[in-house]
């Protein structure tokens, strides 16, 4: 197997470990929802690095989000009130005839979350599930990447001597 056939090698195995990672990840930490952010990863090989995918509001899972000012857009709101039939949650705010209004409590939470950032549990900083996954990965194939960069010097090296 020549140099570039050995590091793509090891490249496929990184970002299909990543991959695992990152979603055993956002299921460990109680961030997963309607799964569409563990569906949404994917990952590509561009030469030697690996670029990888998903939604775009996994930054605020990831990070969480600042304190805004202002009201929250319906999208957001009907985003939140998305989130809260995936996780079952009806909310408590009720209409006039006693019945649950999800649509206020959807809209009282999108306002909490203006007012105060996401995630709770996480000190609104996020969960940091990102950076937990690559830098375990990264650690437990640092060995591989080695082998593979040091077979292509070996390579390169024999060349010179060859020529030489």
């Amino acid at each position: 197997m020549d140099r570039e056939q050995l590091i793509k090698k090891v490249l496929e195995r990184l970002g299909s470990e990543a991959l695992q990672r990152l979603r055993a990840n956002i299921n460990k930490d109680g961030t997963r929802a309607s799964g569409a952010l563990h569906d949404s990863m994917y990952y590509k090989i561009v030469k030697t690095r690996i670029d990888i995918y998903m939604a775009n509001y996994a930054k605020a899972i990831d990070e969480g989000t600042n304190p805004r000012a202002g009201k929250p857009s319906s999208y957001f709101v009907s985003k939140i009130k998305k989130w809260m039939q995936s996780k079952g949650l009806t909310g408590k705010i009720r209409n006039k005839s006693g019945k649950v209004n999800i649509n206020k409590s959807a809209r009282a939470i999108a306002e909490s979350v203006y007012k105060r950032g996401t995630i709770k549990r996480f000190g609104y900083k996020g969960s940091n599930f990102l950076d937990r996954a690559i830098n375990n990965v990264i650690n437990e194939f640092d060995d591989d990447l080695l082998t593979a960069w040091m077979s292509g010097l070996e390579d390169e090296l024999n060349k010179i001597e060859t020529n030489g």
